[in-house]
């Protein structure tokens, strides 16, 4: 696994860019445009710029600036190769930022095909699109590409190229590196929603320690007394005491889950164990807020197609927050106002729902729509950075789930309704 440094550098150090053509004379002229200045001279730009029709002699600094950039170009004449040099370079981990495709390059696939396999292969390269004619509509192209595409007509001159290439690199580095951030940020805050958690789920602990303790203790004052033992209630006694035991075990094990995700290699989980495990980390919180937390879990749900680590996080993550919330409506609440969670499960055709519900305030109108992007809360200051429905609604997204929000009514503040795919096992 990378370090942030280590990520960060080697998407500052990508300058690696794919020209596809079937033409040897225009997969040269790329070549020499980004050659460094050693390998290249001004003579054989402008020989090269006079067959594309372009005018090389204006650009006596384009070198220079060119072995600045150290750009890595890879050329392929037909589609298929380029798709089989893009799918090596991902496994190099040295994928290319941006691909400069020719529209027309018969025999085989042709650009817009191309192009679409590239973009399949990895969503986030750079697509421009170069040609002279085309048998496609540029709306056409758009629609089907979707995002991140271009077009240079051809003749192309060597400014139009490097400043195209120049630009996109930089807008590739700058989203990769704010990617990388982002997902620090996320961790960040799950270390210490964790750390937090841990101190919470202390007190939880103590208690049936103090208590298995206290039996000890008080068998061992009769032993050492030499008196009359009593066996049934010392039997009565380690029955209890083995019970406290499995509390501590319960809430250890759903402690692991939770700090180590992405270890587990198990692609379903079941549903009820989730919520159980997540419920045992926070139990101590809503028993010293008298939360009421109503279950309606419908028997033997099939598995769900999403790791144990991943879901018990999304839970976790809706149970602080509404717990969080109702913590915040305490203080203005009437006294006849009981705080209360509610988690419902149900199968609907090949996925499971799950509605939880709690009667706190809610989302407040001005952030409705934007609920699940990244650093938007309604808490306070230092109380929350934003990013637990934005993490809970990426994982969802991630695995084929959903989730949605639905405002209701004041005994019931917010509600939050999630899809996840059932798990089919692959034959």
């Amino acid at each position: 696994m990378l370090s942030i440094t280590q990520q960060l550098d080697l998407i500052a150090e990508n300058q690696n860019l794919l020209a596809v053509d079937d033409d040897p004379a225009i997969l040269s002229y790329f070549r020499e445009v980004f050659a460094p200045f050693a390998h290249g001279s001004h003579e054989q730009i402008s020989e090269l710029m006079d067959l594309m029709g372009g005018q090389g002699e204006s650009h006596p600094g384009v070198l220079p600036e060119v072995a600045q950039e150290a750009f890595s170009l890879t050329t392929a004449s037909g589609g298929m190769e380029a798709v089989e040099l893009a799918r090596e370079a991902l496994e190099r981990q040295q994928p290319y930022t941006v691909a400069f495709v020719d529209m027309r390059m018969p025999p085989g696939i042709n650009g817009l095909e191309t192009a679409q396999r590239l973009r399949e292969l990895d969503p986030r390269i750079f697509i421009v699109i170069v040609t002279a004619y085309s048998d496609h509509e540029i709306e056409e192209i758009q629609g089907r590409l979707k995002r991140d595409v271009l077009f240079l007509n051809k003749p192309m001159s060597v400014d139009e190229i490097l400043q195209t290439a120049r630009t996109l690199n930089r807008g590739w580095q700058e989203r990769e590196k704010n990617k990388v951030m982002s997902m620090q940020m996320v961790e960040n805050e799950k270390m210490v929603a964790l750390g937090n958690m841990a101190i919470r789920i202390a007190h939880e602990i103590n208690q049936p320690l103090a208590y298995i303790n206290g039996i000890l203790q008080l068998q061992k004052m009769e032993i050492d007394d030499q008196g009359k033992l009593d066996l049934e209630k010392i039997q009565e006694e380690i029955e209890l005491g083995l019970e406290q035991t499995v509390r501590i075990k319960d809430i250890i094990d759903s402690l692991r889950v939770f700090a180590h995700p992405g270890r587990s290699k198990d692609r379903f989980s079941d549903l009820a164990t989730a919520v159980k495990n997540a419920h045992c980390l926070c139990q101590g919180q809503l028993v010293r807020q008298h939360i009421k937390l109503s279950l309606s879990l419908q028997p033997d749900l099939p598995p769900v197609a999403m790791g144990p680590s991943q879901l018990q996080q999304i839970l976790t993550n809706l149970f602080n927050n509404a717990i969080d919330a109702l913590e915040e409506k305490r203080a203005s609440a009437t006294q006849s106002w009981k705080p209360l969670i509610a988690v419902t499960t149900r199968q609907e055709g090949d996925r499971v729902e799950l509605v939880f519900e709690d009667n706190g305030p809610g989302v407040p109108d001005a952030i409705l729509s934007r609920v699940f992007e990244p650093f938007v809360t309604t808490k306070e200051p230092g109380k929350g950075t934003g990013l637990g429905l934005s993490e809970i609604h990426g994982l969802l997204v991630e695995y084929g789930g959903s989730i949605d929000y639905q405002p209701v009514s004041e005994e019931i503040g917010a509600r939050f309704l999630i899809h996840i795919p059932i798990y089919r096992e692959s034959t």
